[in-house]
C-alpha cells in the first residue's frame, strides 16, 4: 500500500501510538498481544482515552481512514520485520468493520501479497477453517491472518 501514513512511535514492546489528524486530533493505539499459540499475535486497534484505556468500538469518522489504515500496515511491517515467523491475526468487532477490512484487503491484495501471505478464517462445512485469502470471492470472513513471505 503506497499511501501516505502518519508518523508513529512504539511506547513499549508491541504498543504503537500515532495521531489521526482530521476533523480533530485523535491518538490511536495499535497493540500486539500474544495469543496462547506460539508466534501468533492479536492486533488490537482503537482510540486512546484520557484514562489510558483503548476504545476499539468508537467510530471516529475523522476523514482519514486510508491514512490510518496505511499507518497500521506500516506498523505491521515494522513489528514483523525482525521476526518473519510471526502471524498477526485481526478481526473487526462489528460486521461493518469486517466488511471494511475485507474491501481494503481485496483492493490492495496484489500489493500486500508481495510482502505478506494473507489467509482468513471462514465458516465452511459446519466448522471454522483457515483458507488462503482470495480477493475474487465474496464470502463472509471471521478473521484475517497475515504473515511475512519468507
Amino acid at each position: 500500500m503506497k499511501q501516505e501514513f502518519y508518523d508513529y512511535s512504539c511506547d513499549r514492546m508491541g504498543r504503537y501510538r500515532f495521531v489521526s489528524r482530521g476533523k480533530k486530533d485523535i491518538v490511536k493505539i495499535v497493540d500486539f498481544s500474544p495469543t496462547q499459540r506460539e508466534f501468533i499475535f492479536n492486533l488490537w486497534f482503537g482510540d486512546l482515552l484520557p484514562d489510558e484505556t483503548v476504545d476499539d468500538m468508537n467510530i471516529s469518522n475523522n476523514g482519514d481512514i486510508i491514512k490510518v489504515l496505511a499507518t497500521i500496515i506500516q506498523i505491521i511491517k515494522e513489528f514483523t520485520a525482525g521476526s518473519p515467523q510471526l502471524t498477526i491475526v485481526f478481526k473487526g468487532n462489528t460486521t461493518a468493520r469486517m466488511s471494511l477490512y475485507s474491501r481494503i484487503l481485496k483492493k490492495y491484495h496484489a500489493e500486500f501479497a508481495k510482502e505478506f501471505i494473507i489467509s482468513a478464517f471462514v465458516f465452511l462445512e459446519n466448522k471454522y477453517r483457515e483458507v488462503p485469502f482470495d480477493p475474487g470471492l465474496n464470502i463472509e470472513y471471521w478473521a484475517f491472518f497475515v504473515k511475512r513471505n519468507m
